[in-house]
């Protein structure tokens, strides 16, 4: 017998069957929407994560600790140093907008930000952060801190002024971000330069952290165990001491992050799988079924020569047909809800935790759940198609 023959049987079948074949394959509709759609969500979680993630990783390396500016300078003048980022978390600063007072993270920098900070200015401009004596009293605020001045005091402080502990600051430009969190809204933040900082919103020339960037990002263990150890030669303390200091790899935490999902999405993926083996009982049952009312049928074929093979391939098409039809189903109503999910996630940007969130079709995921509707539709139809494979001519044509 030939393939497209069993084809065209299998089609005919389920044509005879319509009713049936149907409520078989609504299971598996329902079954690989479901494995799609936790995938698709837990591709989305991962992408969301990392982006997220990435827009607070500052450069490949990141020193925390009390850093001064003498460890600022020896970092840079390391041969495998590329560009460097100094920064310095600014705490309990009255800060006051359009007459109400806001709390927003306040933060001053030192270096190369436009490229290690991934700064991204929206509107105005920036200022010089490499230069070490700049201390002009402007500031740049981000999104976060633009939308909430609107809300609460009906004010554009894209363009205008605000008070940092009584000192007047210039707004000279809006930075991209506002986001603390995943979904968590904060009253955004602001960078002020470092001269202007020292004096007015802080009293120590100290910075808490310090990212860099790698000439050769491959050697980053090596920079970062050279950089602790000389480090804490400098406070006379063990090479690898974490007293004073704490020297981090963006890579390593970014490797982090990604099991963590990967694990959400093997999560979301057995959950949907569920579903799926719910839907393979119902296809395995249908095609029982069949087998029963097609006995003599079956038995028929047999005594005018067909072989075992030939019924058991036959059995395993229909089987395989209902799933593959209800997958390709699955998969294009999972890529519909993805769209109009997006698009409503889209609109609401910024109102709420599930703002960051998505739904990500990738091809991956798409290749996997065909396949798995062609498996279940053998793991499900194997055995039916067997027992029908093995049925006696005679037998089957005696029976009722």
């Amino acid at each position: 017998m030939k393939f497209h023959f069993f084809i065209t049987e299998a089609v005919q079948a389920l044509r005879t069957n319509a009713l049936r074949s149907s409520l078989t394959i609504i299971g598996i509709v329902v079954g690989i929407f479901s494995v799609t759609t936790m995938l698709a969500l837990g591709e989305g979680l991962s992408s969301n994560v990392l982006e997220r993630f990435n827009s607070f990783t500052t450069g490949d390396i990141t020193i925390s600790g009390d850093l001064t500016q003498t460890d600022l300078n020896w970092i840079q003048e390391q041969p495998y140093i590329s560009g460097v980022l100094a920064n310095q978390s600014i705490n309990n600063v009255t800060t006051i907008a359009g007459g109400s007072s806001f709390n927003p993270s306040i933060s001053t920098a030192l270096g190369d930000y436009e490229t290690i900070g991934n700064l991204t200015i929206l509107s105005g401009t920036n200022f010089d952060f490499t230069d070490i004596n700049y201390d002009e009293h402007v500031a740049l605020v981000d999104e976060g801190f633009v939308e909430t001045v609107q809300d609460e005091a009906g004010i554009d402080i894209s363009e205008g002024t605000l008070t940092l502990n009584g000192q007047h600051f210039t707004v000279i430009g809006v930075m991209e971000g506002g986001n603390t969190g995943f979904g968590r809204r904060s009253d955004g933040s602001i960078i002020i330069p470092y001269a202007s900082a020292l004096g007015i919103v802080t009293d120590t020339k100290v910075f808490s952290s310090i990212g860099v960037t790698l000439k050769e990002q491959e050697y980053y263990e090596i920079a970062a165990i050279h950089i602790l150890e000389s480090l804490n030669a400098s406070r006379y303390a063990n090479s690898d001491s974490s007293d004073y200091f704490s020297v981090s790899s963006a890579q390593d935490a970014i490797e982090n992050v990604q099991e963590t999902t990967k694990m959400i999405s093997l999560f979301l993926g057995v959950i949907g799988g569920i579903a799926l083996f719910v839907g393979g009982i119902g296809t395995m049952n249908m095609m029982l079924t069949t087998v029963t009312e097609r006995t003599k049928e079956i038995g028929l074929r047999k005594a005018i020569g067909a072989r075992d093979s030939d019924v058991l391939y036959q059995i395993l098409t229909e089987s395989i047909a209902l799933t593959v039809i209800g997958g390709l189903i699955g998969i294009g109503l999972t890529y519909l809800l993805a769209f109009l999910a997006n698009q409503t996630l889209e609109s609401s940007s910024g109102q709420g935790m599930f703002s960051e969130m998505s739904l990500e079709m990738s091809n991956e995921v798409v290749v996997y759940a065909t396949l798995v509707s062609f498996m279940v539709g053998i793991v499900f139809g194997i055995y039916p198609a067997r027992n029908a494979s093995k049925l006696q001519p005679v037998d089957a044509l005696r029976s009722e």
